[in-house]
């Protein structure tokens, strides 16, 4: 089972990292990109994190 984690600070503010898990195999997910927001929504369950855009970043979890 390989898992990605997104994280990234949350828009508008300055101090507030938001993350969210995903897994690959079984969640249906959606990256998507505006001038100055990046969202990633896991729409399997319904979850959601929108961020700076030039503050996501993603990793590998397992």
């Amino acid at each position: 089972m390989m898992k990605l984690s997104f994280s990234g600070l949350k828009y508008g503010e300055r101090n507030v990292e938001l993350k969210l898990l995903v897994d690959v195999q079984n969640d249906w997910f959606e990256v998507m990109h505006t001038k100055e927001v990046s969202q990633v929504m896991n729409k399997s369950t319904g979850e959601y994190i929108q961020v700076q855009r030039n503050t996501l970043k993603s990793e590998v979890v397992s």
